[in-house]
């Protein structure tokens, strides 16, 4: 739900409470004012018709009595009936059409010590209020007017309907201004959500302005400096990444010089020896140059193969086929494998290409390759199979060492964890960080037959 639709349904909320505690309140005033009035009124009445009465009670003259009621009765709207009793008590005139009703004696007797009684009735028609006035004191005539509460009903219903129009009305103005006026307090935070979901590693930096002179404001600033706080942070471990990706490969190169010197040296060896030869006998048939120059083809394809490991690593996304990384990779170590007499398995289905850094992904693959050879120091088998997994590919690299120790087995990704005396520790660790940056998932298995990593890379679909 959007913060500006919130702030309208609340303000319409607090309009509906509002107009019906104000429709509460006038009603309260409205009907104690009209009932006050009518009351008096009623009084005033019975009071003036029972001095005009009084006489006629006397002389039982009913016709006369009638009169003066029915007068009174049609020229008064609020007057819903009238009836008077002689001095008996007895019913001596009435408004009722009908007849009078039998029990009308007890809707409002006056008690002895009393003059003046009035009594709310419920009936048929509504709500009445019964004024009864004593004619004579120690005699039980009185005079009763049934003042019908009707005006009050209809000004009721009158206000009611009057608050209802003002407080939709209200509720429709309100909504308006609240709709307007929540825009402008949301403008400035939609602005900063934006800026928020912007907030990726690539747009660490960036700042967003605003300017309403309020909290918002401050909080447009205090993400300012945490969007500056975060370049400068991934800046640093960007920084330590390279470090930690450099001192693993000049650890790598370190142990690849070995092989590179001894591949260097047979095709040195030819050409000393041609050399040689030529000392004796000065004559260089074409031959012998073909001999040298395929000497010097062979130690130049060493040297470039040495070199695009060796360069520096920056980060570069294009398309990497894994098989021909793994078989680039897998020439770089012919030596160490030949050295130790590790037969090589190859498993390579037709694969596409993912998406990613090549110089990071060999890096990633020669230090699990290099670990699996440190593995089987008495020769052994090195299986690398590459197959499709619908939008993955999975590449595992088997060895049949000791395996890993189960104490150890959740610590080999660790940065700086190692069990050789001349590791860095970094190997895995770099490998791991090399997976997950190309959101990719590397896990192994392993046990007293060997072990075997499993690197799962996304494909890249152009």
């Amino acid at each position: 739900m959007r913060l500006w639709f919130k702030i309208a349904l609340l303000n319409t909320v607090v309009v509906i409470i509002l107009g019906i505690m104000l429709g509460l309140a006038i009603r309260e005033v409205v009907v104690n004012s009209l009932r006050a009035e009518i009351t008096k009124k009623g009084e005033s009445l019975a009071r003036n018709l029972s001095n005009s009465l009084a006489n006629f009670i006397l002389l039982e003259d009913h016709y006369e009595i009638q009169e003066a009621i029915e007068e009174v009765k049609n020229t008064e709207e609020d007057v819903e009936y009238i009836f008077v009793t002689g001095k008996e008590g007895e019913v001596i005139a009435h408004t009722f059409g009908k007849g009078y009703p039998p029990d009308i004696l007890e809707w409002n007797p006056i008690s002895k010590e009393r003059k003046f009684s009035i009594q709310l009735l419920s009936t048929e028609k509504g709500l009445i209020r019964d004024i009864g006035i004593k004619v004579f004191e120690g005699l039980k005539a009185e005079v009763h007017l049934g003042i019908s509460e009707d005006r009050i009903t209809l000004t009721l219903n009158r206000i009611r309907n009057t608050v209802i129009a003002l407080t939709a009305f209200s509720i429709l103005i309100g909504a308006l201004l609240s709709f307007i006026i929540s825009r402008f307090v949301t403008k400035p935070l939609y602005k900063l959500i934006n800026f928020i979901h912007e907030l990726r590693p690539q747009g660490f930096g960036k700042k967003i302005e605003i300017k309403t002179g309020d909290e918002i404001e401050e909080l447009s600033e205090t993400f300012n400096k945490l969007s500056l706080e975060l370049k400068e942070y991934k800046e640093k471990i960007e920084e330590s990444y390279r470090q930690m990706l450099v001192t693993e490969k000049l650890t790598a190169l370190g142990r690849l010089s070995a092989g590179l010197a001894h591949e260097i040296r047979n095709p040195l060896t030819s050409i000393k020896v041609l050399f040689q030869t030529l000392r004796e006998n000065p004559e260089i048939t074409k031959k012998d140059i073909e001999v040298v120059l395929i000497a010097v083809d062979q130690m130049e394809e060493l040297l470039s193969r040495f070199l695009r490991f060796a360069k520096d690593a920056h980060l570069t996304i294009s398309e990497v086929y894994i098989n021909s990384l793994l078989k680039h990779i897998l020439k770089l170590i012919d030596y160490q494998l030949r050295k130790k007499e590790i037969t090589v398995l190859l498993d390579l289905m037709k694969l596409p290409p993912v998406k990613g850094d090549s110089s990071m992904l060999q890096q990633c693959l020669l230090n699990i390759i290099l670990n699996a050879i440190d593995a089987m120091p008495r020769g052994g088998t090195l299986s690398i199979t590459t197959k499709k997994d619908q939008n993955h590919i999975v590449i595992s690299i088997a060895d049949t060492g000791s395996g890993i120790p189960e104490e150890i087995k959740n610590k080999i990704f660790d940065p700086f964890f190692t069990t050789k005396p001349d590791g860095t520790g970094l190997g895995l660790s770099i490998a791991y960080s090399i997976i997950k940056l190309h959101n990719g998932e590397i896990n192994f298995e392993s046990s007293e037959k060997g072990t075997t990593f499993y690197l799962k890379l996304p494909i890249y679909y152009a």
